[in-house]
Protein backbone atom coordinates (compact mmCIF):
# COMPACT_ATOMS: atom_id res chain seq x y z
CA UNK A 1 0.00 0.00 0.00
CA UNK A 2 3.13 2.43 1.01
CA UNK A 3 4.30 1.66 -2.77
CA UNK A 4 1.25 2.46 -4.39
CA UNK A 5 0.67 5.46 -2.05
CA UNK A 6 4.12 7.15 -3.57
CA UNK A 7 3.52 5.92 -7.30
CA UNK A 8 -0.01 7.82 -7.08
CA UNK A 9 1.66 11.18 -5.61
CA UNK A 10 4.16 10.81 -8.14
CA UNK A 11 1.39 10.58 -10.44
CA UNK A 12 -0.09 13.84 -8.97
CA UNK A 13 2.58 15.78 -8.54
CA UNK A 14 4.55 15.51 -11.61
CA UNK A 15 1.91 17.47 -13.95
CA UNK A 16 0.79 20.39 -11.18
CA UNK A 17 5.08 21.16 -11.38
CA UNK A 18 4.04 21.21 -15.41
CA UNK A 19 1.60 23.17 -15.15
CA UNK A 20 3.13 26.11 -12.94
CA UNK A 21 6.25 25.64 -15.24
CA UNK A 22 3.83 26.62 -18.35
CA UNK A 23 2.66 30.43 -17.33
CA UNK A 24 3.50 33.26 -18.91
CA UNK A 25 7.10 32.76 -18.09
CA UNK A 26 7.32 29.41 -20.00
CA UNK A 27 6.40 31.51 -23.09
CA UNK A 28 10.02 33.52 -22.63
CA UNK A 29 11.82 30.64 -21.77
CA UNK A 30 11.34 26.76 -20.42
CA UNK A 31 10.73 26.65 -16.82
CA UNK A 32 13.47 26.13 -14.21
CA UNK A 33 11.19 24.57 -11.77
CA UNK A 34 12.05 20.95 -12.76
CA UNK A 35 12.37 17.84 -10.63
CA UNK A 36 15.55 16.27 -9.60
CA UNK A 37 16.38 12.64 -8.67
CA UNK A 38 16.60 13.82 -4.88
CA UNK A 39 12.94 14.88 -5.51
CA UNK A 40 11.83 11.29 -6.64
CA UNK A 41 10.27 9.13 -3.21
CA UNK A 42 12.52 6.40 -2.53
CA UNK A 43 11.67 3.26 -4.45
CA UNK A 44 9.48 5.32 -7.53
CA UNK A 45 11.96 5.26 -10.54
CA UNK A 46 11.35 8.20 -12.71
CA UNK A 47 8.87 6.62 -14.99
CA UNK A 48 6.23 6.10 -12.63
CA UNK A 49 3.52 8.58 -12.85
CA UNK A 50 5.16 10.34 -15.33
CA UNK A 51 4.72 9.07 -18.68
CA UNK A 52 1.02 8.80 -17.03
CA UNK A 53 0.07 12.47 -17.24
CA UNK A 54 1.87 12.86 -20.21
CA UNK A 55 -1.48 11.11 -21.79
CA UNK A 56 -3.74 13.59 -20.40
CA UNK A 57 -2.90 16.72 -17.75
CA UNK A 58 -0.77 18.90 -20.18
CA UNK A 59 -3.09 18.48 -23.62
CA UNK A 60 -5.84 19.99 -21.10
CA UNK A 61 -6.44 23.27 -22.67
CA UNK A 62 -5.65 22.20 -25.93
CA UNK A 63 -8.38 19.87 -25.87
CA UNK A 64 -10.78 22.58 -24.03
CA UNK A 65 -11.26 24.57 -27.34
CA UNK A 66 -8.14 25.07 -29.49
CA UNK A 67 -8.43 22.05 -31.09
CA UNK A 68 -11.86 22.34 -32.19
CA UNK A 69 -11.36 26.10 -32.82
CA UNK A 70 -8.45 25.76 -35.02
CA UNK A 71 -8.67 22.26 -36.70
CA UNK A 72 -12.80 22.66 -37.51
CA UNK A 73 -14.13 26.38 -37.23
CA UNK A 74 -11.65 28.24 -38.60
CA UNK A 75 -12.22 25.71 -41.58
CA UNK A 76 -16.05 26.09 -41.48
CA UNK A 77 -17.20 22.62 -40.08
CA UNK A 78 -18.80 25.04 -37.24
CA UNK A 79 -20.39 28.17 -36.58
CA UNK A 80 -20.96 30.08 -33.26
CA UNK A 81 -22.09 33.11 -31.99
CA UNK A 82 -19.44 33.06 -29.20
CA UNK A 83 -16.56 36.05 -29.77
CA UNK A 84 -13.54 34.11 -28.97
CA UNK A 85 -14.70 31.13 -30.94
CA UNK A 86 -16.80 34.12 -33.82
CA UNK A 87 -12.62 35.08 -34.65
CA UNK A 88 -11.44 31.45 -36.10
CA UNK A 89 -15.40 31.31 -37.67
CA UNK A 90 -14.44 34.50 -39.69
CA UNK A 91 -10.72 33.08 -40.28
CA UNK A 92 -10.00 37.02 -38.40
CA UNK A 93 -7.95 35.58 -35.83
CA UNK A 94 -6.05 37.78 -33.81
CA UNK A 95 -3.00 37.47 -31.72
CA UNK A 96 -4.78 38.34 -28.39
CA UNK A 97 -7.15 35.68 -29.27
CA UNK A 98 -7.85 33.30 -25.58
CA UNK A 99 -8.40 30.61 -27.11
CA UNK A 100 -5.12 31.15 -29.35
CA UNK A 101 -3.40 31.39 -26.14
CA UNK A 102 -4.35 28.74 -24.66
CA UNK A 103 -3.45 25.99 -27.20
CA UNK A 104 -0.03 27.41 -27.73
CA UNK A 105 0.94 27.37 -23.62
CA UNK A 106 -0.81 24.11 -23.50
CA UNK A 107 1.09 22.67 -26.53
CA UNK A 108 4.28 23.86 -24.69
CA UNK A 109 3.68 22.20 -21.75
CA UNK A 110 3.59 18.81 -23.30
CA UNK A 111 6.91 20.15 -24.65
CA UNK A 112 8.00 20.95 -21.47
CA UNK A 113 7.23 17.94 -19.08
CA UNK A 114 8.67 15.70 -21.72
CA UNK A 115 12.00 17.55 -22.05
CA UNK A 116 11.59 16.84 -17.46
CA UNK A 117 10.89 13.18 -17.97
CA UNK A 118 14.08 12.69 -20.32
CA UNK A 119 15.97 14.74 -17.53
CA UNK A 120 14.73 12.97 -15.02
CA UNK A 121 15.21 9.54 -16.80
CA UNK A 122 18.93 10.48 -18.32
CA UNK A 123 20.00 11.25 -14.45
CA UNK A 124 19.31 7.45 -13.33
CA UNK A 125 19.66 5.91 -16.49
CA UNK A 126 22.62 4.03 -14.51
CA UNK A 127 19.51 2.57 -12.56
CA UNK A 128 17.01 1.73 -15.27
CA UNK A 129 16.79 -0.98 -17.64
CA UNK A 130 18.35 -0.71 -21.25
CA UNK A 131 14.35 -1.36 -22.37
CA UNK A 132 13.02 0.82 -19.46
CA UNK A 133 15.13 3.72 -20.96
CA UNK A 134 14.62 3.52 -24.12
CA UNK A 135 10.71 2.96 -23.55
CA UNK A 136 10.72 6.26 -21.63
CA UNK A 137 12.88 8.33 -23.30
CA UNK A 138 10.93 7.66 -26.32
CA UNK A 139 7.08 8.24 -25.32
CA UNK A 140 8.57 11.33 -24.19
CA UNK A 141 9.83 12.21 -27.35
CA UNK A 142 6.76 11.02 -29.09
CA UNK A 143 4.41 13.02 -27.32
CA UNK A 144 7.02 16.61 -28.09
CA UNK A 145 6.64 15.41 -31.52
CA UNK A 146 2.77 15.74 -31.48
CA UNK A 147 3.00 18.88 -29.87
CA UNK A 148 5.43 20.24 -32.60
CA UNK A 149 3.31 18.84 -34.89
CA UNK A 150 0.12 20.78 -34.07
CA UNK A 151 2.63 23.62 -33.36
CA UNK A 152 4.18 23.90 -36.48
CA UNK A 153 0.63 23.25 -38.80
CA UNK A 154 -0.83 26.05 -36.80
CA UNK A 155 1.86 28.90 -36.21
CA UNK A 156 4.47 27.90 -39.18
CA UNK A 157 7.90 28.58 -37.04
CA UNK A 158 8.12 28.15 -33.40
CA UNK A 159 11.56 27.82 -31.17
CA UNK A 160 12.72 24.50 -30.56
CA UNK A 161 13.13 23.35 -27.18
CA UNK A 162 15.18 19.99 -27.04
CA UNK A 163 16.05 20.09 -23.66
CA UNK A 164 15.09 20.72 -20.22
CA UNK A 165 16.67 23.98 -19.02
CA UNK A 166 17.64 25.53 -22.69
CA UNK A 167 18.72 28.96 -23.08
CA UNK A 168 15.83 32.05 -22.18
CA UNK A 169 14.72 34.41 -25.10
CA UNK A 170 14.50 31.16 -27.83
CA UNK A 171 13.98 32.06 -31.28
CA UNK A 172 12.06 30.58 -34.00
CA UNK A 173 13.74 27.86 -36.08
CA UNK A 174 13.04 27.17 -39.33
CA UNK A 175 9.93 25.33 -40.38
CA UNK A 176 11.86 22.52 -42.07
CA UNK A 177 13.96 22.41 -38.83
CA UNK A 178 11.22 22.02 -37.12
CA UNK A 179 9.98 19.12 -39.47
CA UNK A 180 13.45 17.66 -39.28
CA UNK A 181 13.16 17.78 -35.58
CA UNK A 182 9.50 16.13 -35.57
CA UNK A 183 10.87 13.30 -37.84
CA UNK A 184 14.15 12.49 -35.62
CA UNK A 185 11.67 12.45 -32.49
CA UNK A 186 9.13 9.74 -34.36
CA UNK A 187 12.01 7.68 -36.02
CA UNK A 188 13.18 7.31 -32.32
CA UNK A 189 9.66 6.33 -31.04
CA UNK A 190 9.46 3.64 -33.49
CA UNK A 191 12.23 1.80 -32.78
CA UNK A 192 12.16 1.87 -28.90
CA UNK A 193 8.12 1.80 -28.73
CA UNK A 194 7.25 -1.83 -27.92
CA UNK A 195 4.99 -3.20 -31.02
CA UNK A 196 1.72 -3.79 -27.83
CA UNK A 197 0.92 -1.74 -25.20
CA UNK A 198 2.07 -1.99 -22.35
CA UNK A 199 -1.41 -0.57 -20.65
CA UNK A 200 -4.54 0.02 -22.93
CA UNK A 201 -3.97 3.48 -24.43
CA UNK A 202 -0.48 3.64 -23.82
CA UNK A 203 0.99 4.05 -27.60
CA UNK A 204 3.38 1.91 -29.38
CA UNK A 205 5.66 1.15 -32.36
CA UNK A 206 2.86 1.18 -35.14
CA UNK A 207 1.15 4.21 -33.52
CA UNK A 208 4.09 6.40 -33.91
CA UNK A 209 4.20 5.29 -37.61
CA UNK A 210 1.01 6.76 -38.08
CA UNK A 211 2.29 10.10 -37.14
CA UNK A 212 5.35 9.81 -38.72
CA UNK A 213 2.94 8.91 -41.53
CA UNK A 214 0.68 12.02 -41.42
CA UNK A 215 4.01 14.07 -41.09
CA UNK A 216 5.40 12.46 -44.52
CA UNK A 217 2.06 13.08 -45.73
CA UNK A 218 1.91 16.32 -44.85
CA UNK A 219 5.23 17.48 -46.41
CA UNK A 220 4.05 15.74 -50.21
CA UNK A 221 6.67 11.91 -49.02
CA UNK A 222 4.03 9.92 -50.44
CA UNK A 223 6.22 7.09 -50.92
CA UNK A 224 7.23 7.48 -47.05
CA UNK A 225 3.97 7.29 -46.06
CA UNK A 226 2.34 5.11 -48.03
CA UNK A 227 5.52 2.52 -46.99
CA UNK A 228 4.21 3.30 -42.90
CA UNK A 229 1.02 3.00 -43.17
CA UNK A 230 0.81 -0.38 -45.30
CA UNK A 231 3.27 -1.45 -42.75
CA UNK A 232 0.58 -0.66 -39.77
CA UNK A 233 -2.70 -2.08 -41.74
CA UNK A 234 -3.43 -5.41 -41.16
CA UNK A 235 -1.64 -5.34 -37.96
CA UNK A 236 -3.48 -5.14 -34.90
CA UNK A 237 -6.21 -2.42 -35.31
CA UNK A 238 -9.40 -2.69 -36.96
CA UNK A 239 -12.05 -0.35 -37.46
CA UNK A 240 -15.04 -1.13 -35.15
CA UNK A 241 -18.84 -1.55 -36.04
CA UNK A 242 -20.20 1.25 -34.13
CA UNK A 243 -18.68 4.73 -35.26
CA UNK A 244 -20.86 6.19 -32.43
CA UNK A 245 -19.14 4.17 -29.95
CA UNK A 246 -15.61 6.19 -30.95
CA UNK A 247 -16.91 9.34 -29.33
CA UNK A 248 -20.05 8.65 -27.23
CA UNK A 249 -19.17 5.90 -24.99
CA UNK A 250 -16.47 5.98 -22.79
CA UNK A 251 -16.70 2.20 -21.85
CA UNK A 252 -15.34 1.93 -25.54
CA UNK A 253 -12.23 4.13 -24.86
CA UNK A 254 -9.16 2.35 -26.47
CA UNK A 255 -11.27 0.44 -28.31
CA UNK A 256 -9.35 -1.79 -31.61
CA UNK A 257 -9.60 1.41 -33.65
CA UNK A 258 -8.19 4.16 -31.14
CA UNK A 259 -4.58 4.51 -31.87
CA UNK A 260 -3.69 7.40 -29.48
CA UNK A 261 -5.84 9.23 -27.35
CA UNK A 262 -5.93 11.61 -24.52
CA UNK A 263 -6.78 9.79 -21.61
CA UNK A 264 -9.20 11.68 -19.48
CA UNK A 265 -10.86 11.04 -15.96
CA UNK A 266 -13.94 13.00 -14.68
CA UNK A 267 -12.79 13.26 -11.01
CA UNK A 268 -15.22 15.44 -9.22
CA UNK A 269 -12.63 17.47 -7.26
CA UNK A 270 -10.10 17.55 -9.81
CA UNK A 271 -9.70 20.27 -12.33
CA UNK A 272 -7.64 19.76 -15.95
CA UNK A 273 -7.92 16.10 -15.77
CA UNK A 274 -11.15 15.85 -17.69
CA UNK A 275 -12.63 15.81 -21.40
CA UNK A 276 -14.69 19.25 -21.27
CA UNK A 277 -16.22 19.13 -25.05
CA UNK A 278 -19.77 17.73 -23.56
CA UNK A 279 -20.07 21.15 -22.06
CA UNK A 280 -19.75 23.23 -25.03
CA UNK A 281 -21.20 20.62 -27.56
CA UNK A 282 -24.53 19.87 -26.05
CA UNK A 283 -27.88 22.07 -27.18
CA UNK A 284 -28.74 24.27 -24.67
CA UNK A 285 -31.76 23.67 -22.51
CA UNK A 286 -31.82 20.18 -24.02
CA UNK A 287 -31.53 18.31 -20.45
CA UNK A 288 -28.84 15.98 -22.20
CA UNK A 289 -26.61 16.75 -19.25
CA UNK A 290 -28.92 16.87 -16.33
CA UNK A 291 -26.74 20.18 -14.88
CA UNK A 292 -26.00 23.40 -15.33
CA UNK A 293 -23.80 22.74 -18.76
CA UNK A 294 -24.64 22.14 -22.61
CA UNK A 295 -24.54 25.50 -23.62
CA UNK A 296 -24.50 24.56 -27.55
CA UNK A 297 -21.14 27.11 -28.02
CA UNK A 298 -20.57 26.07 -31.75
CA UNK A 299 -22.77 24.06 -33.82
CA UNK A 300 -22.37 22.25 -37.03
CA UNK A 301 -22.50 24.88 -40.34
CA UNK A 302 -24.94 24.27 -42.92
CA UNK A 303 -21.65 23.42 -44.97
CA UNK A 304 -20.89 20.20 -42.81
CA UNK A 305 -24.67 19.11 -42.66
CA UNK A 306 -24.51 19.22 -46.57
CA UNK A 307 -21.28 16.99 -47.04
CA UNK A 308 -23.32 13.77 -45.60
CA UNK A 309 -23.86 11.68 -48.66
CA UNK A 310 -27.48 10.44 -48.44
CA UNK A 311 -27.68 7.38 -46.16
CA UNK A 312 -23.92 7.85 -44.39
CA UNK A 313 -24.62 5.99 -41.14
CA UNK A 314 -21.92 8.48 -39.67
CA UNK A 315 -23.88 11.72 -40.02
CA UNK A 316 -26.26 10.66 -36.89
CA UNK A 317 -23.34 10.04 -34.42
CA UNK A 318 -21.76 13.12 -35.58
CA UNK A 319 -24.91 15.74 -35.55
CA UNK A 320 -27.93 15.88 -34.59
CA UNK A 321 -30.97 16.89 -37.29
CA UNK A 322 -34.33 17.09 -36.75
CA UNK A 323 -36.28 14.23 -35.78
CA UNK A 324 -33.29 12.38 -34.68
CA UNK A 325 -34.02 9.89 -31.59
CA UNK A 326 -30.99 9.19 -29.34
CA UNK A 327 -33.05 6.50 -27.04
CA UNK A 328 -29.38 6.29 -24.84
CA UNK A 329 -29.77 10.33 -23.93
CA UNK A 330 -32.52 11.22 -21.29
CA UNK A 331 -33.60 7.67 -20.30
CA UNK A 332 -35.50 9.19 -17.61
CA UNK A 333 -37.80 10.65 -20.14
CA UNK A 334 -37.93 7.88 -22.51
CA UNK A 335 -35.01 9.16 -25.06
CA UNK A 336 -33.86 12.56 -26.29
CA UNK A 337 -36.10 13.65 -29.76
CA UNK A 338 -33.96 16.33 -31.40
CA UNK A 339 -35.60 19.44 -32.50
CA UNK A 340 -34.15 22.02 -35.08
CA UNK A 341 -35.26 25.02 -32.57
CA UNK A 342 -32.63 24.02 -30.36
CA UNK A 343 -29.86 25.50 -32.85
CA UNK A 344 -29.45 28.51 -35.36
CA UNK A 345 -28.13 26.07 -37.93
CA UNK A 346 -30.92 23.28 -37.22
CA UNK A 347 -28.72 21.17 -35.70
CA UNK A 348 -26.32 20.33 -33.11
CA UNK A 349 -23.33 17.75 -32.67
CA UNK A 350 -23.30 14.75 -31.49
CA UNK A 351 -19.82 13.64 -31.09
CA UNK A 352 -18.41 13.93 -27.36
CA UNK A 353 -21.65 14.00 -25.96
CA UNK A 354 -22.37 11.07 -23.14
CA UNK A 355 -24.92 11.88 -21.27
CA UNK A 356 -25.81 12.57 -17.38
CA UNK A 357 -24.70 12.07 -13.84
CA UNK A 358 -27.82 10.54 -13.34
CA UNK A 359 -27.07 7.81 -16.10
CA UNK A 360 -23.39 7.65 -15.87
CA UNK A 361 -21.07 7.61 -12.99
CA UNK A 362 -18.24 9.50 -14.23
CA UNK A 363 -19.85 12.58 -15.79
CA UNK A 364 -19.93 16.12 -13.62
CA UNK A 365 -20.68 19.09 -14.19
CA UNK A 366 -18.07 20.02 -17.14
CA UNK A 367 -16.77 16.79 -16.98
CA UNK A 368 -16.58 13.48 -18.73
CA UNK A 369 -14.47 10.63 -19.60
CA UNK A 370 -14.43 10.59 -22.96
CA UNK A 371 -11.12 10.10 -24.67
CA UNK A 372 -9.78 12.74 -27.33
CA UNK A 373 -8.88 10.67 -30.40
CA UNK A 374 -5.80 12.55 -32.29
CA UNK A 375 -4.93 9.12 -34.53
CA UNK A 376 -7.39 6.20 -35.66
CA UNK A 377 -6.87 3.10 -37.79
CA UNK A 378 -9.40 4.89 -40.14
CA UNK A 379 -6.95 7.68 -40.83
CA UNK A 380 -4.18 5.45 -41.43
CA UNK A 381 -6.52 3.72 -44.18
CA UNK A 382 -7.25 6.75 -45.68
CA UNK A 383 -3.78 8.56 -45.16
CA UNK A 384 -2.83 5.01 -47.44
CA UNK A 385 -5.38 6.03 -50.24
CA UNK A 386 -4.12 9.83 -49.94
CA UNK A 387 -0.32 8.53 -50.46
CA UNK A 388 -1.29 6.27 -53.57
CA UNK A 389 -3.00 8.98 -55.06
CA UNK A 390 0.00 11.37 -54.38
CA UNK A 391 -1.28 14.61 -55.65
CA UNK A 392 -3.49 13.50 -58.86
CA UNK A 393 -6.42 13.91 -59.75
CA UNK A 394 -7.56 10.24 -59.51
CA UNK A 395 -6.34 6.92 -59.76
CA UNK A 396 -7.74 3.64 -59.81
CA UNK A 397 -5.44 1.50 -58.44
CA UNK A 398 -6.51 -1.42 -56.11
CA UNK A 399 -4.80 -0.55 -53.51
CA UNK A 400 -5.86 3.20 -53.09
CA UNK A 401 -9.61 1.86 -53.23
CA UNK A 402 -9.16 -0.84 -51.08
CA UNK A 403 -8.41 0.90 -47.95
CA UNK A 404 -10.62 3.71 -48.85
CA UNK A 405 -13.73 1.62 -49.20
CA UNK A 406 -13.08 0.20 -46.45
CA UNK A 407 -14.02 3.49 -44.96
CA UNK A 408 -17.12 4.19 -46.40
CA UNK A 409 -18.51 0.31 -46.30
CA UNK A 410 -17.98 1.07 -42.33
CA UNK A 411 -20.57 3.67 -43.21
CA UNK A 412 -23.06 2.32 -45.21
CA UNK A 413 -22.20 3.41 -48.11
CA UNK A 414 -21.38 2.10 -52.07
CA UNK A 415 -17.67 1.16 -52.74
CA UNK A 416 -16.28 3.96 -55.49
CA UNK A 417 -14.13 1.85 -58.35
CA UNK A 418 -12.10 4.96 -59.03
CA UNK A 419 -10.70 7.65 -56.56
CA UNK A 420 -10.42 11.62 -56.99
CA UNK A 421 -9.13 13.87 -54.68
CA UNK A 422 -12.06 15.56 -54.41
CA UNK A 423 -13.31 11.96 -53.02
CA UNK A 424 -10.49 11.59 -50.99
CA UNK A 425 -11.10 14.85 -48.72
CA UNK A 426 -14.96 14.78 -48.45
CA UNK A 427 -14.38 11.61 -47.39
CA UNK A 428 -11.90 12.62 -44.93
CA UNK A 429 -13.93 15.64 -44.07
CA UNK A 430 -17.56 13.86 -42.62
CA UNK A 431 -14.87 10.70 -41.09
CA UNK A 432 -13.38 12.86 -39.10
CA UNK A 433 -15.59 16.04 -38.13
CA UNK A 434 -15.20 17.52 -34.87
CA UNK A 435 -12.04 15.87 -34.36
CA UNK A 436 -9.73 18.78 -35.32
CA UNK A 437 -8.43 17.25 -38.89
CA UNK A 438 -10.66 19.65 -41.44
CA UNK A 439 -8.12 23.05 -41.60
CA UNK A 440 -4.66 20.47 -42.07
CA UNK A 441 -6.49 18.74 -44.51
CA UNK A 442 -7.24 21.66 -45.99
CA UNK A 443 -3.68 23.15 -45.57
CA UNK A 444 -2.42 20.18 -47.36
CA UNK A 445 -4.56 20.76 -50.67
CA UNK A 446 -2.76 24.40 -50.68
CA UNK A 447 -3.76 27.94 -50.47
CA UNK A 448 -5.34 28.33 -53.83
CA UNK A 449 -7.46 25.00 -53.90
CA UNK A 450 -8.52 25.66 -49.66
CA UNK A 451 -9.91 29.18 -50.69
CA UNK A 452 -11.79 28.42 -53.47
CA UNK A 453 -13.01 25.63 -51.18
CA UNK A 454 -13.83 27.67 -48.18
CA UNK A 455 -15.30 30.48 -50.20
CA UNK A 456 -18.17 28.17 -51.51
CA UNK A 457 -18.69 26.73 -48.31
CA UNK A 458 -21.92 28.11 -46.53
CA UNK A 459 -21.38 29.27 -42.82
CA UNK A 460 -24.52 31.15 -42.32
CA UNK A 461 -27.74 30.79 -39.64
CA UNK A 462 -31.16 30.84 -40.33
CA UNK A 463 -33.20 33.76 -38.22
CA UNK A 464 -36.58 32.59 -37.89
CA UNK A 465 -38.20 29.33 -34.97
CA UNK A 466 -38.87 27.59 -38.35
CA UNK A 467 -35.34 27.41 -39.52
CA UNK A 468 -35.95 28.47 -43.38
CA UNK A 469 -34.84 32.08 -43.37
CA UNK A 470 -31.08 32.07 -44.03
CA UNK A 471 -28.98 34.56 -43.64
CA UNK A 472 -25.91 33.66 -45.46
CA UNK A 473 -22.52 33.90 -44.62
CA UNK A 474 -19.48 32.61 -47.27
CA UNK A 475 -15.64 33.81 -46.04
CA UNK A 476 -12.80 34.39 -47.99
CA UNK A 477 -9.76 33.65 -46.55
CA UNK A 478 -6.53 36.19 -46.64
CA UNK A 479 -3.02 35.25 -48.19
CA UNK A 480 -1.80 34.09 -44.56
CA UNK A 481 -4.93 31.80 -43.60
CA UNK A 482 -2.52 28.89 -43.55
CA UNK A 483 -0.26 30.75 -40.62
CA UNK A 484 -2.21 31.72 -37.03
CA UNK A 485 -0.53 34.83 -35.39
CA UNK A 486 1.81 33.87 -32.61
CA UNK A 487 0.31 35.16 -28.50
CA UNK A 488 0.93 38.46 -28.28
CA UNK A 489 1.93 37.48 -24.23
CA UNK A 490 4.41 34.97 -25.65
CA UNK A 491 5.88 37.66 -27.75
CA UNK A 492 5.40 40.13 -24.90
CA UNK A 493 7.54 37.50 -22.81
CA UNK A 494 9.97 37.24 -25.73
CA UNK A 495 10.14 39.78 -28.29
CA UNK A 496 12.90 37.63 -30.30
CA UNK A 497 10.15 35.56 -31.69
CA UNK A 498 9.29 38.11 -33.83
CA UNK A 499 13.37 37.72 -35.14
CA UNK A 500 13.47 36.01 -38.18
CA UNK A 501 13.29 32.29 -37.67
CA UNK A 502 17.09 30.61 -37.74
CA UNK A 503 18.43 27.13 -38.27
CA UNK A 504 18.89 25.11 -35.50
CA UNK A 505 21.91 23.08 -34.01
CA UNK A 506 21.21 19.40 -34.23
CA UNK A 507 24.72 18.57 -33.37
Amino acid sequence: MKKRFKLFMMGMLIPLLSLFSCSDEFLNAPSENQLTPADLPEGVTAFDGIAESLYFKPWFTFNDKFLIAVGDMYAGNAFTFDGAYAQFMDAQVTSQNPILTEGYVSLFSVIDQSNNLMSLVEDRKSELPDASYKNAIAISRFMRANAYFYLVRTFGAVPIISKAGSAAQPKRNLVSDVYKFIKQDLEYAVTNLPETAVKKGYVTKYVAMGILAKVHLTLNEYAECAALTQEIMGNQYTLIQDYGNLFSSPENNNSSESMFALQWKAIATEWGTQNTNQAYIAPAESGITGGGDGWGVYLPSISLQNGFEPNDTRKKNTIMTDGDFYPELVKSKGGFRYKKAFSSTAANFRKYIVGSAAERNDVFFMRTSQNTIILRYSDVLLMNSEAILAGTNSTTAAAALSSFNEVRVRAGLPIKTELTREDLFNERRVEFALEGQYFFDLKRRGLNEAKAIISQQEVGFYSDPERTELISRKITPGSNYFELPLPQSAIDTNPSLLDPPVPFNFN
